[in-house]
């Protein structure tokens, strides 16, 4: 059973107030989460709104820690206060940005960045003024069911138990994590290893009812995965694999701190699996490596 720790402190904030920094260890998942939300719960209560979430130790969250993180922040900043991540992981942070949650985090490498990004106030940056026009009326896309909401910020919707986010100019995300199947992987960036990896692949892509695009993604992740054991320099080098799925699409990761994915926007590798995805997106990660995330969308 996964185990996560709590070692939680005090840290005055530079203009007087208090905040709580809380040094997290182990697994955020089905087995943690409940604990995870009920200690951050009884710091809210307790009158302490602006936390330091540090992740530094943080080997793994899923997809049910992710929804969890997303909740605690938006009850946070709803009583004018907020969660800010500190020492988030590497693997953790190509995660957020695969599921589309980077953009809805603060994160620091440090508390003392985090401290001060409170301002000399103490409390959160007020929002930007929307420039839709609020209420705004649509339906959820999977069940139909009409929502409303009269202001930008982030929900859940209380049928589905989806979150979703409205911006300022009224653009809708949803976050399904409870239908959400991920995977995660560490290999040497050695050829033979990649067999590995499209076994499980196309376990994803099956377990999420998808396998008549299996053959699609399984071969982009095979031109990947050479492109990466061709490009690795250091006979040591590993990459991290996240696969991630759900009913509408399948997404690949690559994750790599050296030469594995060190790539030119116009590299042919690049262009090839262009012509074999819906999205393949290369970016370096805001606390170091590279990531290399492929998207196949479900057929319709």
């Amino acid at each position: 059973m996964a185990v996560l720790n709590f070692d939680i402190k005090d840290v005055a904030l530079t203009a007087g107030g208090e905040a709580k920094a809380v040094f997290l260890s182990g697994s955020i998942d089905a087995s943690t989460n409940q604990v995870f939300e009920s200690q951050l719960n009884d710091i809210l209560s307790a009158g302490t709104n602006r936390v330091m979430l540090v992740l530094t130790n943080v080997k793994y969250i899923n997809s049910t820690g992710l929804g969890t993180i997303v909740k605690c922040v938006d009850n946070f900043r709803d009583s004018g206060g907020d969660i800010k991540l500190v020492g988030v992981p590497t693997k953790v942070i190509a995660l957020f940005e695969m599921l589309g949650l980077l953009a809805l985090f603060e994160t620091y490498d440090t508390i003392d960045d985090a401290v001060a990004s409170f301002g000399e106030s103490g409390e959160a940056a007020a929002p930007a003024a929307p420039t839709a026009q609020f209420p705004i009326q649509f339906k959820h896309p999977k069940s139909g069911m009409a929502l409303n909401v009269t202001q930008p910020g982030r929900f859940k919707d209380p049928r589905s138990g989806d979150y979703f986010s409205v911006d300022t100019e009224g653009k809708i995300e949803f976050y399904e994590m409870s239908k959400v199947k991920m995977v995660d992987i560490k290999l040497p960036c050695e050829e033979h290893y990649g067999e590995s990896l499209l076994n499980l692949v196309e376990a994803v892509t099956t377990s999420c009812g998808l396998a008549t695009i299996a053959a699609e993604i399984t071969a982009a992740v095979n031109l990947a995965w050479t492109a990466v054991s061709t490009n690795a320099n250091d006979a040591l080098e590993t990459c991290s694999a996240i696969i991630v799925g759900d009913q509408n699409k399948i997404q690949v990761g690559f994750l790599s701190y050296g030469t594995a994915l060190t790539m030119k926007k116009d590299d042919p590798v690049l262009v090839g699996l262009g012509n074999k995805l819906d999205e393949v997106k290369h970016v370096d990660l805001p606390n170091h490596g590279h990531l290399l995330t492929l998207v196949k969308l479900a057929k319709r």
